[in-house]
């Protein structure tokens, strides 16, 4: 993963409009699968641009805040995800990935 994201590409915008979606994760939820702080995702309003946020600067807007205490997460029951390593602890790699 970390590999992979070493050639991720990055592209910036400016002056764009859009929707910036994305949620919070706790400090007592970290791991493999999650890494703390918030995770961003951004749609143009046009959906001309978009993707994943690293960084970003709003110079208006307004925000929708829904709070939730739970989700549900469904896992495929049969196929080559039954035999995943799921064991390795990734939760650093994940945060250089996510960072």
């Amino acid at each position: 993963m970390v590999e992979v994201a070493k050639h991720q590409p990055e592209f910036e915008a400016q002056n764009i409009s859009g929707q910036l979606i994305g949620f919070y994760t706790p400090e007592f939820v970290k791991g493999d699968k999650h890494v703390p702080g918030y995770h961003l995702h951004f749609l143009a309003d046009d959906k001309s641009f978009g993707g994943h946020v690293l960084d970003f600067e709003l110079i208006s807007g307004s925000l929708v805040i829904d709070k939730i205490n739970s989700f549900e997460m469904l896992l495929p029951s049969e196929g080559d995800f039954l035999e995943s390593e799921f064991s390795t602890d990734r939760s650093d790699e994940l945060k250089k990935v996510e960072q």
